[in-house]
């Protein structure tokens, strides 16, 4: 047995399915299988029902997950305190597409000046996708839209409040928010994103009849669609919204608000790291003018 098979267990179990774990690491569903039968081979515990479609697993390999994650943990702390400098290491993240492009950059500046032998692998998608990566340990820490409640052991640590707002071409129809919306092509923010599903619940709510002409699952594609003319939408405000070749306005009253923050490990072998880097971002949506609480 080895760390390895326990990564790709653990993934196994918060993905649901071999073939879904495959993807989430870039292997075969094959060689997932054949991980998981030398696993149970090494251990001499049957993990999985392999009767049913896809393979579910039994109430050993339930038991077996939380074991599996106290070894990952206890074997990534002793790997980070055998480094002889406490202020190097790797850091994995991953981050929403609507961080990436705006918060992002200033506190990984930020972050770099104080720890500047910290190596960093970022990855990109959706906050749920990000979660179950951070659970299954493929990732130390992602930058999220607040979920309802963290899952049990891991911290969430506030970066900031976004609003929703409005954003439109200077030629789009309408002299409002609404409509503005219910006047022109509504491009729409994916709603397998949670912002995504922020949205639409808002436009529900405020019985808002948009005419939906494409959908996509990034800021940076929303914003060059709107500014080409082809469509409004509702995003997440940033500062650096407010430019000559678009209209932002408020979404109206009772307009949703997003919580943007890091989810980490509370007790894992990086949270230094991981605290470190949600204050550089606080740091960072403080000095764009954002609502940036002062701790965590």
């Amino acid at each position: 047995m080895d760390v390895k098979s326990l990564y790709t267990f653990v993934a196994v179990a918060d993905h649901g399915s071999f073939a879904q774990a495959a993807a989430a690491l870039n292997l075969s569903a094959s060689a997932i299988s054949v991980q998981m039968r030398a696993l149970e081979a090494d251990v001499d515990v049957r993990l999985f029902d392999r009767s049913r479609r896809p393979p579910v697993l039994t109430a050993e390999g339930r038991a077996f997950v939380e074991r599996a994650r106290e070894v990952i943990a206890t074997w990534e702390d002793l790997s980070h305190s055998l480094r002889r400098d406490s202020n190097a290491g790797r850091l994995r993240l991953g981050a929403v597409h609507t961080a990436v492009s705006t918060l992002l950059p200033p506190a990984l500046q930020r972050l770099r000046g104080s720890h500047p032998k910290l190596g960093l692998r970022l990855s990109t998608g959706l906050a749920h996708d990000l979660e179950a990566a951070l659970r299954a340990g493929m990732i130390d820490a992602a930058l999220i839209t607040g979920p309802e409640t963290a899952a049990p052991g891991f911290a969430f640590h506030m970066v900031c409040m976004q609003r929703l707002v409005v954003v439109a071409h200077p030629s789009a129809e309408g002299t409002d928010a609404r409509s503005v919306l219910e006047r022109n092509p509504y491009i729409r923010f994916s709603r397998q994103a949670r912002v995504g599903e922020m949205v639409e619940r808002a436009l529900d709510a405020q019985r808002l009849r948009v005419h939906p002409a494409m959908e996509i699952d990034t800021q940076d594609g929303v914003m060059a669609l709107v500014a080409a003319g082809l469509g409004v939408s509702v995003v997440p405000e940033y500062p650096r919204l407010q430019r000559g070749d678009l209209r932002v306005m408020p979404m109206g009253p009772g307009a949703p608000t997003r919580a943007l923050g890091l989810m980490f490990d509370a007790t894992g072998p990086r949270r230094r790291f991981c605290a470190a880097l949600a204050e550089a971002l606080r740091d960072a949506a403080r000095a764009a003018g954002m609502d940036a609480p002062t701790a965590p």
